[in-house]
């Protein structure tokens, strides 16, 4: 009996001592006259008890937080293009996160990037990270979703599309077409109780609707979902 408490604290405290926490790392760059800058703001996991697996995501997650740097040392280094625009007009490459899931199974973090390089508008698009805390390895929407049932998860998406404009049809509410396709590749994240799809503006429907994001329950997924996923059936 004595041993058998023993063994029970010992899991409690170890499970106590590694919970997986996320902190925030800084980037931020401009030219000498500041018309052009760039800030990161990137994610890092820390106190997850697997420091090989702890490396392995936090050296992935700076690679892909980090990517932006490409574009804004590629747009200064043309100094003759910033000459078409009007002297006071400040260009900006932005970097941002959001955790939106993170259990001792699962980081699933949206990277959010907004840049101004001339134009109408800014641009922005948002990606999805999905990551198993076992091994490092980052999930597709297969590893979710059974194979035979992404025309039924297509047609989910359709639904609430529905729902939310509250339209009859996918061109009535403004949508490029009158049916949304969703493929393993598909971009999406994980919230409590939901996956979220997500599409970036032009993706499905013009810039005016912006970025479109689905929400759909787990419970109403049941029949799609692949089997013994610790994320969700843990909840």
């Amino acid at each position: 009996m004595k041993n058998l408490l023993s063994l029970i604290l010992l899991i409690t405290t170890y499970n106590f001592a590694f919970q997986p926490e996320i902190v925030q790392k800084e980037i931020y760059k401009c030219t000498e006259d500041t018309s052009v800058y760039i800030k990161i703001n990137y994610p890092q996991i820390i106190n997850l008890g697997n420091l090989e697996v702890q490396n392995k995501i936090n050296a992935f997650l700076e690679s892909e937080f980090t990517k932006a740097l490409e574009s804004y040392n590629e747009f200064i280094s043309d100094p003759e293009l910033l000459e078409y625009y009007p002297a006071d007009w400040v260009f900006s490459f932005e970097v941002s996160f959001r955790t939106t899931y993170l259990s001792n199974e699962l980081l699933s973090i949206v990277l959010d990037h907004i840049e101004f390089t001339g134009g109408a508008h800014h641009n922005y698009f948002s990606t999805g990270y999905n990551i198993r805390l076992s091994d490092g390895q980052l999930l597709k929407l297969d590893d979710i979703i059974k194979q035979n049932q992404f025309f039924n998860l297509s047609l989910f998406c359709e639904e609430e599309i529905l729902k939310i404009y509250n339209a009859s049809s996918l061109a009535e509410a403004g949508f490029f077409d009158d049916e949304i396709i969703i493929t393993p590749n598909q971009d999406f994240y994980v919230k409590p109780n939901y996956l979220v799809i997500q599409f970036d503006p032009y993706e499905i429907a013009p810039y005016s609707l912006g970025s479109i994001e689905i929400e759909l329950r787990f419970d109403r997924l049941k029949l799609l979902l692949k089997p013994d996923i610790l994320f969700i059936t843990n909840e």
